[in-house]
């Protein structure tokens, strides 16, 4: 009977494991009449929806974080914030059944990806042009409901 508490605990592990053991049982090349490489792949790939899924939060959260830190713009503060909040606590609930996940985050990489997104919407803006290169926050930063950083053009919360 196979153990279940790695699935219980982490599905994106449990992912990796259970794909692992079929391309094991494969090479094997057991005389199981099913299709273990292509079983290997899709549970694998469950997992790496689960990790996107996150990856894609997170460079949400982190636009939001440099707009709130570089935009001179008053509005609309407020209301990145509050998509700041609601994308941690979905991270933080995802994070939960797939601790490891955290782990397998490249900030570097996803900041990256959210200046992209930032310097294609407001590239008339001169504030794009002095964002980070490489992650400015570390991952409890962002993903503390209660830390914000602070605006370089003075702006108060």
């Amino acid at each position: 009977m196979p153990d279940t508490r790695l699935y219980d605990s982490d599905f994106l592990a449990w992912t990796q494991d259970q794909a692992g053991r079929l391309r094991r049982l494969a090479a094997e090349r057991s005389n199981v009449d099913l299709d273990l490489e292509n079983l290997a792949e899709e549970i694998e790939e469950m997992g790496n929806d689960t990790l996107d899924k996150i990856e894609g939060l997170v460079v949400q959260i982190i636009g939001h974080l440099l707009k709130l830190e570089h935009c001179p713009d008053i509005d609309p503060r407020r209301h990145w914030r509050s998509e700041v909040t609601a994308w941690r606590n979905t991270v933080k609930r995802r994070a939960k059944r797939s601790p490891t996940a955290l782990n397998r985050l490249d900030l570097d990489e996803l900041t990256e990806d959210a200046v992209a997104e930032l310097t294609a919407l407001y590239s008339d803006q001169a504030w794009v042009k002095g964002l980070p290169t490489s992650c400015a926050y570390r991952i409890d930063q962002v993903l503390d409901r209660d830390w914000w950083p602070a605006n370089r053009h003075g702006l108060a919360e």
